[in-house]
């Protein structure tokens, strides 16, 4: 079954970051049998609901082949907060009240319970990684160009400087239930709703 959903998921804008949970579950098989944990159930519930929506609303060409980026961005993160800029192009249009082909800038801190979270030397055992914060800065990073412009059927390319965050965002997925499996899920519902192509560099 996961072979085949990921052979339509091209067509199913948004499908290709859901399938972490699934890939965990046959990680994680012994003797020919797979537990359908909780994040398995989400990941079939979001099929069901993509196919659904694809049912009133097809995707369309411009929403699955990257083009040329109407939007180039680049973020980063720290142990404090998450930040970028993003450069529109000529092609996009700004939303009610953002100045026209203006670069938007933007800094979210994070809540305390996650820098209380974040390992480092001085909290060795955190639950945290630096990649999974890079990894929700670029979500961030995403809903900060969608707020400014209407991105729809356009390309955004989000660019980082952690390796990790990118190999997992280009890939849509990782072979874990942990944090990087829920913020892949949510970049792929984000842009489904949104309804653009995103390059990550």
């Amino acid at each position: 079954m996961l072979g085949e959903l990921r052979s339509m998921s091209l067509a199913l804008l948004g499908a290709r970051n859901v399938f972490s949970a699934m890939q965990n579950a046959l990680v994680l098989s012994k003797n020919s049998r797979i537990s359908l944990r909780k994040g398995v159930h989400q990941s079939l519930n979001d099929f069901h609901w993509i196919a659904h929506d694809i049912s009133t609303r097809p995707t369309q060409i411009a929403e699955s082949v990257p083009l040329h980026p109407s939007a180039l961005g680049l973020h980063d993160v720290s142990g404090l907060g998450s930040g970028g800029v993003d450069f529109p192009s000529d092609t996009l249009k700004s939303r009610k009240g953002v100045a026209p082909l203006q670069p938007i800038l933007y800094r979210v801190p994070w809540p305390k319970e996650v820098i209380s979270q974040l390992i480092t030397d001085k909290i060795p055992n955190g639950t945290i990684t630096n990649s999974e914060l890079e990894l929700a800065g670029g979500l961030l990073h995403l809903q900060a160009t969608v707020q400014s412009y209407n991105v729809r059927e356009r390309t955004i390319d989000n660019k980082t400087d952690n390796l990790a965050t990118m190999l997992w965002q280009r890939k849509g997925s990782a072979s874990t239930d942990k944090a990087p499996a829920h913020l892949l899920r949510l970049h792929g519902i984000h842009q489904r709703i949104h309804r653009y192509v995103a390059r990550h560099d």
